[in-house]
């Protein structure tokens, strides 16, 4: 993803890193630490901690995804 694209509330997937293939919601973009360049996205991954993950390792989900353990299929 770019920066333009993201924004809080957004439905991610993490493509990358520890916590790939984890869903979640962004709950803010920017700085956090690092002084005036942006980190990135500090997305809430439904655990105990919030994760902070570069744009480039996040992937839009639609917006109602199934729940995990769920799938859809034709009958």
């Amino acid at each position: 993803m770019k920066w333009d694209e993201l924004k809080p509330g957004l439905p991610v997937r993490i493509t990358a890193g520890y916590h790939a293939g984890k869903t979640g919601k962004v709950l803010a973009v920017g700085t956090f630490e690092g002084g005036p360049y942006r980190i990135g996205a500090l997305v809430d991954i439904l655990e105990p901690l919030l994760v902070i993950v570069g744009p480039e390792a996040l992937e839009e989900l639609p917006e109602y995804p199934l729940l995990p353990g769920w799938e859809e299929f034709e009958v």
